[in-house]
């Protein structure tokens, strides 16, 4: 049996949405290290990307890992999440719909909820 210390370095949390008649689901997992970010409405998981700060760059460099390579929104929020927590985040975006207004709002609802739950993230 894993001991309390070893249980605590994984950590889950979800919550939804609706943001403009989208039904979303924000799905975290909080690693020692590291966040794994999934949002979606339908249970697929299409694409994930990495982002983590380098010494190297004054902003965190990106990478799509999996999924169409063209689709900016995983990197988008990988990058974004990865600047405001200072953590290595891997993001998986896969929402029906798919256009850069959306993507802004979807991230501002993160946003919010990692200033109202900064312990989850």
């Amino acid at each position: 049996m894993a001991s309390a210390a070893e249980e605590s370095l994984l950590k889950t949390y979800t919550f939804t949405d609706t943001l403009l008649d989208c039904y979303v689901i924000f799905h975290v997992i909080k690693m020692k290290d590291s966040l794994f970010l999934w949002i979606g409405d339908q249970g697929n998981f299409d694409s994930l990307a990495v982002a983590m700060k380098t010494p190297y760059s004054t902003s965190p460099v990106a990478s799509s890992i999996m999924g169409y390579s063209a689709d900016d929104y995983s990197c988008s929020l990988a990058s974004q999440l990865s600047e405001r927590t200072k953590m290595q985040v891997f993001a998986s975006y896969n929402l029906s719909r798919n256009d850069s207004n959306f993507l802004a709002i979807v991230a501002k609802r993160l946003t919010q909820e990692i200033l109202d739950n900064p312990n989850k993230f």
